[in-house]
């Protein structure tokens, strides 16, 4: 692919194994599971680039996998959703990374992901990539690659222009990373609470996390996302909230990134936030009436026409 991308995606390429459970387990239990399966699912960062490429951006993925039958599969789904991925790294010494996720009778998933390959991506590589791909808008990125080298390409992306949009998932460990790049912060509530250091069991108002989150990283702006309760929202104008459309929820699986995606594809085509963040509902929401993840990733038009079913606003937002 010549031609420059207007999102770029410095992240993960782990697929998912899926099993369905009556409940996610506590430690040390042991509960029975059904309906195993090895679905097109891309792990965050190659979910989020083929969502975004779905939704009618043109998308670079920078990434690192195994030479192996994953890795080679994700290379594949990539190419055929129509992402570049001229600066795809293979390594043949580790194993592509890989995710376990659990779906309870509600459809929530609970996983657990294993970087391998994609602890191999290295700061050097992502400014290369990044020099090469001048003209990108949006850089969109998340923690299951390393994440000090995810705060890295935001630094390296400032540098270059773009708008920088960090999904935090899964939360890190440590609350010392340095935020000063990031201009957009998309969290679940979960991953939300535990970077303000909160039990991520007990309550929380979302407004004010979203205010809390915004004063401890500096960001300009934060957005959680709250499944069915839609996303809050704290920036420079304040603390708002918008509520997603009301839907038949099939599988909830991948919601997240479609949401990050729609987000970055937005904000290439310069539209404003609040009006980014309430499109990019709909296209999540969208996502959670279709079974499995990247099967489920909407079009552009889908969305658009999705919207204009609910009586919202003009039939195209972008």
């Amino acid at each position: 692919m010549g031609s420059r991308p207007e999102i770029v995606v410095v992240g993960s390429h782990a697929p998912g194994l899926f099993v369905r459970v009556k409940r996610v387990p506590i430690a040390g239990e042991t509960v029975i599971g059904w309906d195993f399966s090895e679905p097109l699912d891309g792990g965050k960062g190659s979910n989020q680039a083929i969502a975004a490429s779905r939704l009618g951006a043109a998308v670079s993925f920078v990434g690192c996998i195994g030479d192996d039958r994953l890795g080679h599969n994700g290379e594949l789904w990539m190419l055929e959703a129509g992402v570049d991925t001229r600066h795809l790294i293979w390594r043949a010494d580790v194993p592509t990374g890989v995710g376990f996720t659990l779906l309870d009778e509600g459809a929530n998933p609970a996983m657990v992901v294993s970087r391998g390959a994609n602890s191999e991506l290295s700061k050097e590589q992502v400014e290369y990539a990044l020099d090469d791909l001048q003209g990108a808008k949006v850089l969109l990125t998340q923690f299951e690659i390393l994440p000090d080298v995810a705060i890295h390409a935001t630094k390296t992306a400032k540098r270059r222009g773009m708008i920088s949009v960090v999904n935090p998932a899964p939360a890190p460990d440590s609350n010392c990373l340095d935020w000063s790049a990031t201009d957009i912060l998309v969290p679940n509530e979960i991953e939300a609470k535990h970077l303000v250091g909160h039990s991520i069991t007990g309550k929380a108002d979302p407004l004010a996390l979203a205010e809390l989150l915004r004063t401890r990283t500096g960001v300009v702006c934060v957005i959680i996302t709250l499944g069915e309760e839609g996303i809050a929202v704290c920036d420079k104008t304040g603390v708002w909230q918008i509520r997603p459309p009301s839907v038949q929820i099939v599988d909830t699986s991948g919601a997240g990134d479609v949401y990050c995606a729609a987000l970055a594809v937005a904000l290439a085509q310069g539209i404003c936030i609040r009006a980014a963040a309430e499109w990019s509902c709909y296209a999540a929401a969208l996502s959670v009436t279709r079974a499995g993840t990247i099967p489920a990733f909407p079009t552009r038009r889908e969305v658009d026409e999705f919207r204009r079913s609910k009586g919202e606003g003009s039939p195209s937002l972008l």
